[in-house]
């Protein structure tokens, strides 16, 4: 973020382009100040962007460095640092968009740091290291809103002069393109990875050293994952959920039938070992096999009738889990049933709606 005005322009004023879907660069070459711009239509379709592309991540990967090097010679940057610091500079820019439109002052890049943004932006990473990914996103959300709301005060011929472009753009359209060039190979990278099932840690299995902690981590990260899928799921048009596929052959309501038979086949794994002492044995025909023809033979269910059945096979799964016994949380058989059919696969379809689930809303191209 910097408030100096830049003086190179955009090849092309690029009307007719999709900026919530055309490829970054030709996003970058835009000269978003031209006379032919729509600001406002413009910042929303970059909003638009950048809030779609951590869709469907869970908040083990919203914490995994890698995202990018710190300016200031810090750790690297995870996706929650990235995010928050957008939100941080929402909020400030909240504040000095008012003071602007009170007093007619601007701010300055020494106001910041003496305009040593690296190290101004470095030194508040630590205010947000503890905001859950949920807390992170609402909070994003509110911010932006006062944003929109302040400075959609200010006349558009404001906004267009060397004295607020910098401070106005650049919190908006000009942030967002800057993040995406980071958030969006970043995220599709980590998407990739949950969505086979890549734990973004160490390995799950726990021994008895550490078994009421895995525990505890285990059913805090049940409830945040299926709150977040089911958040997703049930914000869908009742027609989205087959007008698409979002994996190859697959729509929502495939997804959703195949988790709820998963939650079933896996509870009954768990009671069946309760009963006889014996794990259950992967389908013969193989698990692709299995699960094309479940998908096969759950295709036309009602979506109210696909929820029932989520539901139900998550409250019978959980039951299941919640009986299990130590010895059964330490067999590498038992603990597969519980986390790899609970919300170890519930986030893998997490990855994988979530992209398409963001866009729905989106205008056609």
């Amino acid at each position: 973020m910097t408030g100096t005005v830049a003086t190179a322009r955009g090849t092309a004023a690029g009307l007719g382009l999709d900026l919530r879907r055309a490829p970054l660069g030709d996003v970058q070459a835009i000269d978003f100040r031209a006379a032919t711009r729509d600001f406002w239509a413009d910042e929303a379709a970059l909003w638009d962007r950048l809030t779609a592309s951590w869709a469907g991540l869970d908040d083990a990967a919203w914490r995994l460095p890698g995202a990018a090097r710190s300016d200031a010679g810090g750790p690297d940057w995870s996706l929650l640092d990235h995010v928050a610091h957008i939100l941080d500079w929402d909020e400030l820019a909240v504040v000095y968009i008012a003071e602007a439109l009170d007093t007619g002052r601007w701010p300055t890049d020494d106001d910041y740091d003496g305009g040593d943004f690296d190290t101004f932006n470095e030194r508040r990473r630590s205010l947000y290291a503890d905001l859950p990914p949920t807390d992170l996103r609402a909070r994003l959300d509110t911010a932006h809103g006062a944003l929109l709301a302040v400075g959609g005060r200010l006349p558009l011929a404001a906004i267009y002069s060397d004295a607020a472009w910098g401070w106005v753009y650049n919190v908006l359209h000009g942030h967002a393109i800057d993040h995406l060039r980071v958030l969006e190979p970043w995220a599709d990278s980590l998407r990739a990875r949950q969505a086979q099932n890549d734990p973004f840690g160490p390995d799950r299995q726990p021994d008895a050293s550490d078994l009421a902690a895995v525990k505890e981590r285990f059913w805090t990260d049940e409830a945040s994952v299926l709150a977040q899928f089911e958040s997703m799921i049930r914000a869908l048009p009742i027609d989205a959920w087959t007008a698409a596929e979002v994996t190859l052959g697959w729509t929502v309501a495939d997804h959703v039938g195949h988790i709820a038979a998963w939650f079933n086949e896996a509870a009954e794994a768990l009671e069946e070992h309760r009963r006889a002492g014996t794990w259950r044995a992967m389908p013969k025909e193989g698990i692709d096999a299995w699960n094309d023809a479940q998908v096969r033979a759950t295709r036309g269910t009602p979506v109210a009738e696909l929820l029932r059945h989520y539901q139900a096979g998550h409250g019978r799964l959980r039951a299941a889990v919640v009986a299990m016994s130590d010895a059964e949380w330490l067999d590498p058989d038992g603990f597969s049933w519980a986390y790899e059919d609970l919300h170890g696969h519930v986030r893998a379809h997490l990855a994988s709606i979530g992209p398409y689930a963001a866009t729905v809303g989106w205008p056609p191209s």
